[in-house]
């Protein structure tokens, strides 16, 4: 018996987020779905097939592990492990056609031994750090580890990459920076005469603000969900998640009292506490204490008092609230809504990790 407390995701609107994108990139660029961390908290099986069913042509990863996963459930499409690698999880992914991010030359060593010992086709993407300052290799250093990579037995270079530090502001100079540099090496590769068949660089906010740089490939995650990487919006995207629990005990208070740990909400009216089981083990943060609303019978109240790991409070005023109502977290009940990007802003956070904070306590339903 599941608790009264789920999420549910509208693999209907991932479809049309997913059929939105692919129209927006055009017949000549492939989209690759990003459903790592488990599909963003959306469930990544289910995410994968229904972006593959509507445009996507790749999925992306963070470790191998994830993209063990969705072999296991019968997903044939290329899957790019886009995290950095230690020679120990190497032949798994060799092993299970796993598409690898290279940017050592100790790992392309190493994998490149494990394929021919495998008697296998090891694909790798070329990481280039443009300027992002997290993974990859300087882009004055990407032609000549490329020509010694290439010449690795059992070794495809399939793709070359970098990822944009500051896309989500396309007006900056930064990121047509990070473009030049990425730009500048793919020049010196033609020069070379080295042809590397998929070279991507695009995030999602790219995918919707930066054109130029859609190349062969572009890889959307937070679009997928219907989220977006700023305020810019030039794609009419559906989210897929919402939030959901219900009351499981409503009481009449007097003022003067304390709820939860701490009494730091003391109750000024006569007035009644509605308690939801949801909590920070539920990935409802402690920093939403005194801050986050929710929606009952369409009406928006308060969360009062300290979130403790398995409950929250809720002060309904003199509404008439009965235990089994439902309340909407994030979504809507009839002209209220309270969103993602809400929650985002009342922990001073981004989109990104309010869906990925909800943990495995928290039920997916799915709706098709």
């Amino acid at each position: 018996m599941d608790r009264p407390t789920w999420a549910e995701i509208d693999l209907n609107n991932v479809a049309h987020n997913v059929r939105q994108l692919k129209a927006a990139i055009g017949a000549d660029c492939q989209l690759l779905a990003v459903v790592k961390a488990n599909a963003y908290g959306h469930g990544d099986i289910e995410v994968a097939t229904t972006a593959l069913a509507n445009g996507a042509s790749w999925l992306a990863v963070t470790m191998p592990e994830e993209g063990l996963r969705l072999r296991r459930a019968g997903i044939a499409a290329p899957i790019l492990v886009l995290g950095g690698l230690i020679s120990s999880q190497l032949e798994t992914c060799v092993a299970k056609d796993l598409v690898i991010t290279v940017s050592q030359w100790d790992i392309a060593q190493a994998l490149s031994n494990i394929a021919v010992r495998l008697r296998k086709n090891a694909r790798v993407h070329i990481k280039i750090d443009t300027g992002m300052g997290r993974t990859g290799l300087p882009p004055e250093q990407g032609l000549k580890f490329i020509q010694q990579v290439r010449n690795l037995p059992g070794i495809e270079v399939q793709g070359i990459f970098t990822h944009f530090a500051t896309a989500d502001e396309p007006e900056g100079e930064y990121v047509k920076l990070q473009w030049q540099k990425f730009s500048w090496l793919l020049l010196e590769l033609k020069k070379a005469g080295i042809h590397i068949p998929i070279k991507h660089c695009a995030n999602t906010a790219a995918t919707m603000l930066l054109p130029e740089t859609h190349l062969d490939l572009v890889r959307v995650g937070l679009g997928l969900y219907g989220l977006y990487p700023s305020h810019h919006r030039p794609l009419e995207l559906k989210p897929a998640l919402s939030l959901h629990s219900k009351v499981v005990e409503v009481k009449r208070v007097p003022a003067g009292t304390g709820v939860s740990y701490g009494y730091n909400y003391v109750t000024w009216r006569e007035t009644t506490i509605a308690t939801l089981p949801i909590g920070y083990a539920d990935g409802m943060s402690r920093l939403l204490s005194n801050k986050a609303q929710v929606l009952i019978n369409s009406k928006r109240f308060p969360v009062v008092g300290k979130i403790t790991m398995d409950y929250c409070m809720v002060d309904v005023g003199d509404c008439a609230v009965q235990v089994g109502d439902r309340v909407t977290l994030i979504g809507s009940q009839g002209d209220q809504s309270i969103t993602v990007d809400q929650w985002a802003d009342w922990l001073n956070t981004i989109s990104y990790e309010i869906t990925c904070m909800l943990t495995d306590r928290v039920h997916r339903v799915y709706l098709k």
